[in-house]
This record gives C-alpha cells, sequence and structure tokens, in this order.
C-alpha cells in the first residue's frame, strides 16, 4: 500500500475529496471492520458462491480457520508491500482456478466467472463503505462515493479480471447492478444458513483453551448479537430481508446505539490499539521514512557562511 498524495499534489477538486477517501481507507485498516463481518453474507446468497462453499464444506467445518486465513489474505492484499500484494493476488486467483463444478441446481459454477469473481469484490466494497460510514458518521457526496470506489479498484487492481470482465468503473452503474443482483439473483441458501449459525452458535475455536470454555459460553451471545446487528444494519434491506434474522425496529435502535460508541471509539482511541497489526507497520514504516528525511540537506551545494564565504574544510 503506498502513502496518499499530499494535498499540495493532487488537483483543486480532489483535495476536497482527499479527506473522505483517506477516512475510508483508515477505518479500512483498522479493527473496526471485522465487526461488520456479517455484512459479507450476500456472498454465499449468490447460487453460484454457494455451491462452491458448500463443495468445499470449510464454512460448515471450519468456521474459524477459514475466516483467520480470508483476514490473512486481506491484510497481505491491501496492506503489504507492492511484491507482497502482487503475489497473493496471484496466489488469490491460482488457488481460486480450482474452484469447479456442479451445483445441487444443476448450474455449472466457478470462481473465476466474472459475475461470481466481480461479486465477491462488489460485497468487500460495500461492506468496507458500510463500516466506514457506520465509524466515522460521514455522509459523503456522490463526487466522494465515486472518488472512494475508484480509490478500492485501485487497491483491487491485481485482483481484476482482464477485458470486458472489469470492475464496473462509474459509481452509480454499480449501484445499480448492486440493486439488480440483491433483488433479483440472491436466495437463502445452505451455505447462507450454515454461516449464519457459526455466528448465532460458534464452535469453540482452538486458540482457546478448554479451560476457558465457561467464559467462552458466556461472552458469545453477546459477541454474536452485536455482531449480527452490526452486520445486518449495514446490509442491503433486500440482502436483510433474506437473512435468517427477523429485523425489527429495537435492531436499528440498537445499530444506532452501537454505531455511536464506535464512532466515539474511533475518534477517541489511539491508532495503537485500533490499527490491524500490517496497518501499524506501515504506519510505523511512513513514520521512519519521514523521520529519515528530515535529516537530509535540503541542497548539495557548497554552504556559504553569513559573510558570504565558504567554509573551509575541516583539517
Amino acid at each position: 500500500m503506498t502513502c496518499p498524495a499530499t494535498a499540495q499534489q493532487l488537483p483543486p477538486h480532489e483535495q476536497v475529496l482527499r479527506p473522505a477517501v483517506e477516512r475510508f481507507e483508515h477505518v479500512g485498516n483498522t479493527v473496526f471492520v471485522g465487526l461488520f463481518a456479517v455484512g459479507l453474507f450476500d456472498q454465499p446468497m449468490l447460487p453460484p458462491v454457494s455451491a462452491a462453499l458448500e463443495a468445499t464444506g470449510r464454512i460448515r467445518e471450519q468456521p474459524w480457520a477459514r475466516a483467520i486465513r480470508t483476514a490473512a489474505a486481506d491484510q497481505l492484499f491491501y496492506l503489504a508491500a507492492a511484491a507482497d500484494s502482487d503475489a497473493e493476488a496471484q496466489r488469490l486467483k491460482e488457488r481460486h482456478r480450482d474452484v469447479h463444478g456442479v451445483g445441487p441446481d444443476g448450474q455449472r459454477y466457478s470462481a473465476l466467472n466474472p459475475e461470481t469473481w466481480n461479486w465477491i469484490l462488489y460485497s468487500t466494497f460495500f461492506v468496507q463503505r458500510g463500516a466506514y460510514l457506520a465509524v466515522t458518521g460521514d455522509a459523503p457526496s456522490p463526487a466522494a462515493d465515486q472518488a472512494i470506489w475508484d480509490h478500492f479498484r485501485t487497491k483491487a487492481e491485481g485482483l481484476q479480471l482482464p477485458g470486458r470482465s472489469r470492475l464496473i468503473e462509474d459509481y452509480q452503474e454499480l449501484v445499480v447492478h448492486y440493486d439488480r443482483i440483491a433483488t433479483e439473483e440472491l436466495r437463502e441458501t445452505a451455505t447462507l444458513a450454515a454461516a449464519t449459525g457459526s455466528v448465532r452458535r460458534p464452535p469453540r475455536p482452538d486458540f482457546v483453551p478448554a479451560l476457558a470454555l465457561p467464559a467462552w459460553r458466556f461472552v458469545t451471545p453477546v459477541a454474536s448479537h452485536v455482531l449480527t446487528v452490526l452486520g445486518c444494519g449495514i446490509m442491503h434491506p433486500a440482502v436483510r430481508d433474506r437473512m435468517p434474522v427477523t429485523w425489527g425496529r429495537h435492531h436499528e435502535l440498537q445499530f444506532r446505539a452501537l454505531t455511536r460508541l464506535l464512532q466515539v471509539a474511533f475518534r477517541l482511541l489511539p491508532t495503537v490499539l485500533t490499527d490491524t497489526p500490517m496497518a501499524r507497520n506501515r504506519r510505523q514504516y511512513r513514520r521512519l521514512v519521514e523521520r529519515y528525511r528530515a535529516v537530509g540537506l535540503t541542497s548539495f551545494a557548497p554552504e556559504i557562511t553569513p559573510s558570504g564565504r565558504r567554509p573551509s574544510p575541516p583539517r
């Protein structure tokens, strides 16, 4: 990930939009975005995606391992140095070539089918955007939404398919496309039920010792409810209506209260507590770069003393 350009380097019309892009990126680099992971459940609602996930069985049988691998891949792709990010993108594409077959409905599926592949990227973007709006309270203008989408597409360049299979460029066209898929093609699938079940009744992961099982059973119902409310709260209404969750007025009030708390935490907590590990590393790297640059000379030309004479070389 490269450092954002300074306002002085940008044209005037982009200087106005840059703060929204930087805040969008900032939220995406924090642990807060993980609280909205249930928003990604629009992905298994697309039948070809569900068929592929059911074939592997990993969401049903290894929910924690799969979640950790996904988070690790995201950190590498979005926040690693360019060479490592490109390598991760290539790895993801190569591994997904093995994902193809025939679904329960008799239809063939392939992970690299452009509609299926791009749906995952569109879903990821809208979850990141939803988290950004919830955590900051921002209300971006149409121009800012386009700038944010352009920024995401640039970061996701390594995952884009070639030619006419590339991501939609115009943000408004993207919204129309997402609306159509959400209302016409999404379904309640077996994978959606498994994913929702893993949130409602999460199994104890291997990294939680057996002695902590009573505490795990005590904490998980509350954590599960919070994750469900936050994830469903940022969903497209047509997507939320297909969730095995009855969304009521009290959920809406809870969502507003939780996002207010997150906005306070985002504003007050130091980045050392909220950054993801890779984001913390990149932030420290940028600080070191600025520190080392600050000790450099502004010119290598011979220096002139106040008297107009060049200083004598040291003996």
